[in-house]
């Protein structure tokens, strides 16, 4: 009888669909501190296996706006990469029921980096112990093993750091049942932004008809879509404002990013 052994890998950005539970989700280090800790907590019945690698990583979107992960594996020097940098300790362990593990990191760069911020992606995979599930078909024996990876950050950053956002080809499309906005926004400056995004939507009155806010993580180059249902928009003309908003959460010890004013947009349309 032959028996085939397959791996299934299901990859998550953040831990609520696991019994495996991760936090915090970002590990802010700098030159002045170059150590940072998560913690693993098994909350399920089961004994798990935890495996800790890196990758680096950056949202990318089509031009629809539709949002994916892009991973490199090695990436080359032209990316902001701290992948090769970090070690954890310990890297593989065992989560009995209800355990948890503190998991400590260093980061270790090369001297004389330049200023900017760099990052990798914290790939925490988790494995049932117990034994994988068993299907025959045909004469072959197959064992299932499910592998749960679940993606959190580490950002390294050297000062003296700026960001930024640049606006471009801003504007709107209707279908039969939906108001969609576009805008292609361009990080400026030599570290990630971290913002908020807000859409607004007032009739020719000023009246505010619709409105939306969404967090914005822009790594390189991003396409935001808003959409509204057109249901809200009786025949008139409209201002669209696109307002972004720098909103970073200083958790650095020691760097400071500059702060910078809020960008606004309009775009003005007209709804027969």
């Amino acid at each position: 009888m032959k028996k085939i052994i397959i791996v299934l890998t299901f990859l998550f950005c953040g831990s609520i669909f696991s019994q495996v539970i991760i936090s915090p989700y970002i590990l802010y280090t700098d030159a002045k501190n170059k150590f940072g800790t998560f913690l693993v907590q098994n909350e399920s019945d089961e004994i798990y296996e935890i495996d800790i690698s890196f990758i680096f990583g950056y949202p990318v979107t089509d031009s629809a706006g539709n949002a994916t992960m892009k991973y490199h594996e090695q990436p080359d020097t032209s990316f902001p990469s701290a992948t090769q940098w970090i070690r954890a300790f310990p890297r593989k362990f065992v989560l009995n029921p209800k355990e948890r593990q503190v998991v400590r990191m260093t980061v270790n760069p090369p001297a004389n980096i330049s200023s900017g911020t760099y990052w990798s992606r914290i790939v925490t995979s988790a494995a049932q112990q117990s034994p994988p599930v068993d299907t025959l078909s045909g004469g072959v024996r197959t064992q299932i093993k499910f592998v749960l990876n679940q993606i959190t950050t580490l950002l390294y950053r050297v000062d003296s750091t700026t960001t930024g956002i640049e606006i471009d080809d801003f504007h709107s499309e209707t279908d039969s049942s939906h108001l969609n906005i576009y805008a292609r926004l361009t990080r400026t400056g030599n570290s990630p932004f971290f913002g908020d995004l807000t859409v607004t939507v007032r009739n020719s009155e000023s009246e505010v008809i619709a409105e939306e806010q969404h967090s914005a993580s822009i790594y390189f180059e991003m396409i935001k879509k808003i959409q509204f249902s057109l249901e809200k928009f009786p025949p008139d003309e409209y201002t669209i404002e696109l307002k972004i908003t720098l909103n970073e959460k200083e958790l650095f010890s020691e760097s400071v990013l500059e702060p910078i004013p809020p960008i606004s947009e309009y775009l003005t349309i007209e709804i027969p």
